[in-house]
């Protein structure tokens, strides 16, 4: 899952800790207030997290020379954002099946995003150091 990328890595391993962290509420049967919480906090963690990424863009010229890519890398960080907002206010926290649910989409677009996108990201700043 690694990009190479020290801050990139070391925030996608608080992404996945925090969603690990949610699962386990899930296990304490949480309520609605606290699951609304946990996601609330883990889209502000998600969004620090893009703005650092697209920050290095910016910083290393990827939107200039791979502007193409840089522009879906964007757009995939403004669709995840939409859906856990959209998720998250759409919950039923007494549907337990419903919190995996969004918790499992989380997780897996986390790796999927990690190592179909951000890896093509983090090649070019190697390339670029």
């Amino acid at each position: 899952m690694a990009t190479g990328v020290d801050v990139i890595d070391s925030q996608h391993k608080n992404l996945l800790q925090m969603v690990n962290e949610a699962y386990q509420g899930l296990d304490k049967d949480v309520s609605d207030i606290v699951f609304q919480r946990i996601t609330k906090e883990l889209l502000s963690y998600a969004i620090y997290h893009f703005q650092t990424e697209e920050h290095l863009m910016q910083e290393y010229g990827y939107f200039d020379e791979c502007p193409e890519e840089a522009a879906q890398h964007v757009s995939e960080h403004r669709d995840f954002s939409a859906k856990v907002v959209t998720a998250r206010d759409g919950v039923n926290s007494e549907v337990k099946e419903e919190m995996e649910e969004i918790l499992t989409f989380l997780n897996a677009w986390i790796l999927n995003h990690t190592q179909n996108v951000d890896i093509k990201l983090g090649n070019f700043i190697k390339n670029k150091e």
